[in-house]
Formats: structure tokens, C-alpha cells, sequence
């Protein structure tokens, strides 16, 4: 299984990324739809595409803007005709069908928050449900992190993946159990460990608690995600002392292809 990572900052774009937006190309999932989804033309995969999203904050679901363009995109690269007068409708005609066959899934209060700002759209909108199917025989369960933020697992037999983000990191959180084993954990980490108490404050997680979280899951392998843009946040002078509490981190980047 490919997961592709879209957009792996958090609050605002920078000049090296975007925000949060995670592809699964192999079984047509976006997991959030930031504005890294302006980079979907170059993976998309079959349609339709499901995009479960996490809440609703604009770092999370900006890049539904660009839905539209990116099945145009995508339309227009893969088609053996060219893009032309004669051929510029049927291309229309496509990105539109692709539109209207994408599934978003999302709580209750994330969809009466984005559903109006995308209301001249035709996405079908879809509360979640306790448990969902995936393609290829997966399952997909979520649990709420903090208040609204949702966090999920997916798993398939011999893959499984949790996505956590805008949370805080704690070893103690209900959260831990629900992630236990997976083979990759994305989790929010957005400062160094002397900022612990902003992270606090603003509902983000540091990184040795992120570590600890990790340890405690016995997860196969972390990633880490929705970093800071700020420069002053960055965490990278820390990494050898999280790692170890837990060896097995990677900083995620944007473009980050991985196999699990």
C-alpha cells in the first residue's frame, strides 16, 4: 500500500509546503483535502475519490477548491485527444462527473460548517459511520481527538494506518489504544520540546510526547506531520533525544512517497 503525502504543514502554506492533504492512490483516498491537493493531477487515482476529513478548518479542507481543476488536470493528461476548442467540453464534461462521484466523509459539525462554502459543488456528503469499508477488503474506524478533531485508523489485512492531527500528544490519551500496532502512525507535531506549553495552549502536540505516544502504541513506524511554519517551531535539534524513546521517526515532507 502507497501513501503519498500532499501537504505537510500546518496553519498557512509555505514556499516548501502545503497544508494538510494525504493520499492513498491504490484505494481512492484523501485523507483532509489542504491545500496540498492542488498537487492531486500528478497521483489521481480512479475515481470515485473519498476524502475523509478531520474537522473543519480551513488548513483541512482549503484544497476542495481545487477539485475541480485537478480531475480537469488529470483529464487532460491522460487523454489522447489535445485540449483544444473542439475537445475543451468533453474534458469539462469529465472533471465534472469525477466531481460529482467524490465522497465526503465527515462528522456531523464539520459538514453544516464546509458543506456551505461548497454548496455550488455536487460532492456527495456523507456523516461517518462507526465503522466504514474500504476497497481491497479494509475497514476504517475514527475516535475523537480534541474537541472537534477526528482521528482515524484504517486497516487492511497486512496494512493498517493512523492519521492524528491537531492534538495534543499525551501516552495517557483514550487515543493511544485505539492506534495500537499500526504499521504507520502520522501524528501532528508541530514545535520542539521547550514549547511545550504553547503546543499546549494552541492544541498541538511537541515532540517528545509524540515519541511517547508512539512507544506506548507500539506502532511499527512514525511519521511526523502538520509541523509549524514557523521557523522558530522547528523541532529538528530535538530529534535524536526523541529518538530514544522511540528510533523508528521520520519528519514527513511534502512529496514523501511511502510503502507500508
Amino acid at each position: 500500500m502507497k501513501l503519498i503525502l500532499l501537504g505537510t504543514t500546518g496553519f498557512i502554506p509555505t514556499d516548501t509546503a502545503q497544508t494538510a492533504c494525504y493520499l492513498l492512490p491504490e484505494v481512492g483516498i484523501l485523507l483532509d483535502a489542504g491545500s496540498g491537493l492542488y498537487r492531486l493531477p500528478a497521483y489521481l487515482p480512479t475515481v470515485p475519490l473519498n476524502i475523509y476529513l478531520s474537522h473543519a478548518h480551513a488548513d483541512h479542507t482549503s484544497g476542495l477548491d481545487y477539485l475541480f481543476a485537478s480531475y480537469l488536470l488529470s483529464a487532460v493528461k491522460t487523454s489522447p485527444y489535445p485540449l483544444d476548442a473542439d475537445h475543451i467540453e468533453g474534458f469539462v464534461e469529465r472533471a465534472n462527473q469525477f466531481l460529482a462521484q467524490t465522497c465526503i466523509h465527515a462528522d456531523e459539525t464539520t459538514i453544516a460548517v464546509v458543506k456551505p462554502k461548497y454548496y455550488e459543488l455536487p460532492f456527495v456528503w456523507r456523516t461517518l459511520q462507526a465503522t466504514e469499508s474500504l476497497p481491497e477488503g479494509g475497514v476504517l474506524t475514527h475516535f475523537w481527538l480534541e474537541n472537534p478533531t477526528i482521528g482515524y485508523r484504517l486497516d487492511w489485512p497486512g496494512h493498517s494506518l493512523a492519521y492524528i492531527t491537531d492534538t495534543i500528544a499525551c501516552p495517557e490519551a483514550a487515543y493511544v489504544a485505539k492506534i495500537a500496532g499500526v504499521d504507520v502512525l502520522l501524528h501532528d507535531c508541530y514545535a520542539p520540546d521547550h514549547f511545550a506549553a504553547l503546543s499546549d495552549i494552541i492544541g498541538h502536540s511537541h515532540l517528545t510526547a509524540v515519541a511517547q505516544v508512539a512507544a506506548r502504541a507500539q506502532v511499527k513506524r512514525l511519521i511526523l506531520i502538520h509541523h509549524s511554519p514557523l521557523e522558530t517551531l522547528n523541532y529538528t535539534a530535538d530529534l535524536e533525544h526523541a529518538r530514544r524513546i522511540f528510533p523508528l521517526i521520520e519528519v514527513g515532507y511534502d512529496g514523501m512517497e511511502v510503502d507500508f
